[in-house]
């Protein structure tokens, strides 16, 4: 993923299926939770995505067809436990959208009620940099088969921020 993320691969046109189970997929989309690890929130119960399988940024320039399958990914959520909360869109200029794939793709997010859960729509320049170093770091972390859990335990023991980043390590 780091490699295709850095050679500007489309991580979901070369989805990596052992890792994300595609729990859905017809002719238009595939739908799958979002594996431990990986962008994961720990406040919510469910991120599930619905991706287009043409590699599109806009819902407009999808077949007409790919509309009613949209709702039965919709609906195929709902048949795996998703119970609602928020479901967005990611399309267009990333620049507009603060997102991290240059991909349509729909994000289900039910959260957990353990804390509030924003999602930004917008990030100043300076941030979308900051972010996107942030996801090239969770993609080596990724890699190398870091769970949640483990990262956690990580940052705790002070050998990660939350942030992904190693502090820097004071000379003796």
């Amino acid at each position: 993923m780091t490699s295709n993320f850095q050679n500007g691969v489309c991580v979901f046109c070369e989805l990596d299926r052992e890792r994300n189970k595609v729990l859905w997929e017809d002719k238009h989309f595939m739908l799958w939770e979002v594996p431990a690890g990986i962008g994961k929130k720990r406040s919510l119960t469910f991120h599930i995505l619905i991706v287009s399988k043409k590699h599109v940024r806009f819902v407009a320039d999808l077949p007409k067809a790919a509309g009613a399958s949209l709702i039965e990914a919709n609906r195929q959520a709902k048949k795996i436990g998703y119970s609602g909360g928020l479901n967005h869109a990611r399309e267009g200029d990333m620049r507009n959208n603060a997102g991290t794939v240059p991909h349509l793709h729909f994000n289900l997010f039910e959260p957990n009620g353990s804390k509030e859960v924003r999602v930004p729509v917008f990030k100043n320049p300076k941030s979308r940099k900051a972010n996107q170093a942030r996801a090239a770091r969770f993609a080596k972390l990724y890699e190398a088969n870091v769970t949640p859990d483990q990262f956690t335990e990580l940052v705790a023991r002070g050998h990660y921020r939350e942030d992904g980043v190693r502090p820097r390590q004071q000379k003796t």
